[in-house]
């Protein structure tokens, strides 16, 4: 994965945002106009949710799927084992549309409402999920072991990077650059978004994305997250040009930061490594280069056309699916993997995690996040004490 407004979900992922994406569209000469909500950046993420879930099912590295299926993927998947490998970029595409909708609704915010807005967004939903991976873990035999309980009680922070910790959950590790996206750029919303400072920050964190690595200063590079940024700073160019107009400098932000992706991905040292997974690297390329063209097609406005409301509610289910599905759904492959045939189990379950999805997002989630958003609008943030307690009255001794 969270803009005069937009509700959708990433994540974490990423990803993540579940605000209205509903926007205003800025021609010059003309008053800015809501127009109807983005559901073609609702339908891309769950689809990037969906490719990251089955990667896990069919696509793992060959250790991993004998530890969790109890058999090699030779015997599960043969041919589609390869191919599915590819799903993990879903998280790459979280990134790029991030960095769109978080710039969309973050214009016009108030850096209070920005903070409500990413605390009540990413918090609430990933605080069940971890009691729930927590309850998995602890009650049944999976193959993710038992951790000690400080590694639960770091994760409750979202800060178990920084703190050294182990994510409870392996797919919690895409928060962290979220969160670091989250505060940086609320230093530009703290400022007040504009088309030249939006710029000269896309400019800035592309180049510490260069200079960071170099530099081997680990709390620098922990920070700048060389390897996901150029993903952020195309989704907020790709927002500038949805908002104003695409301009050769926009274009040029772009150009350069699908260069550094694709440079980030096919590092043999880096995040990825991909020496025994893909059948052509060349794939690599093709994959992220359409994510791209994806994100630039809703930015000049091609898929206005699309408004099916099925993909509103696919879009709110992307976060809690990303977030459920790791724990609960490898645990079943591990039980049940001998028993099933291999497709009727992935099928199975992955229905029955949307469906999980589905009732977490709408009776957990939401109105946890509703009464969280509440008493954030009614709290105080300018750091003032409170008023005194007035004395309770009472004979004197």
């Amino acid at each position: 994965m969270t803009q005069t407004e937009h509700r959708a979900v990433i994540g974490t992922a990423s990803g993540r945002a579940d605000e209205e994406v509903v926007a205003p569209r800025v021609v010059v000469g003309r008053p800015a106009v809501r127009e109807n909500r983005l559901a073609a950046l609702d339908g891309l993420r769950f689809l990037a949710a969906l490719s990251v879930v089955l990667f896990h099912f069919i696509g793992q590295t060959r250790w991993a799927m004998i530890e969790i299926w109890g058999r090699p993927y030779q015997e599960l998947f043969p041919e589609a084992h390869r191919w599915f490998a590819f799903g993990r970029l879903g998280v790459d595409l979280f990134f790029l549309i991030s960095g769109f909708v978080i710039c969309m609704s973050a214009w016009g915010r108030s850096p209070r409402d920005f903070f409500i807005s990413r605390v009540t967004r990413l918090y609430p939903m990933y605080w069940i999920a971890i009691v729930v991976s927590a309850c998995v873990i602890y009650a049944v035999e999976t193959p993710f072991g038992r951790p000690n309980p400080r590694v639960l009680f770091a994760n409750f922070t979202m800060l178990q990077v920084p703190l050294g910790v182990d994510s409870l959950d392996p797919v919690y590790w895409t928060l962290w650059p979220e969160l670091c996206f989250y505060l940086t750029f609320a230093v530009v919303v703290w400022k007040g978004l504009s088309y030249q400072r939006v710029v000269v920050f896309c400019g800035v964190w592309t180049v510490a994305a260069v200079l960071a690595p170099a530099a081997h200063i680990p709390l620098l590079t922990l920070l700048i997250n060389p390897t996901s940024a150029p993903y952020f700073i195309a989704g907020m160019a790709f927002y500038l040009m949805y908002r104003f107009r695409p301009t050769p400098l926009l274009w040029g932000i772009v150009a350069m930061s699908w260069l550094l992706a694709l440079h980030f991905l096919l590092n043999p040292h880096g995040r990825n490594n991909w020496a025994t997974w893909a059948p052509w690297r060349g794939w690599l390329v093709l994959v992220v280069t359409v994510f791209f063209v994806l994100i630039a097609a809703i930015a000049l406005g091609w898929t206005r056309w699309i408004r099916w409301r099925g993909l509103t509610v696919l879009g709110t289910l992307t976060f809690p699916l990303y977030l459920l599905h790791d724990i609960i759904g490898m645990t079943v492959a591990h039980h049940f993997g001998r028993r099933m045939d291999p497709w009727v189990l992935v099928g199975v379950t992955v229905a029955g995690l949307v469906v999980l999805s589905y009732l977490v997002q709408r009776f957990l989630e939401r109105p946890l996040a509703q009464a969280m958003r509440r008493s954030l609008r009614s709290a105080a943030f300018d750091l003032q004490p409170p008023s005194p307690r007035r004395p309770r009255p009472g004979r004197r001794l």
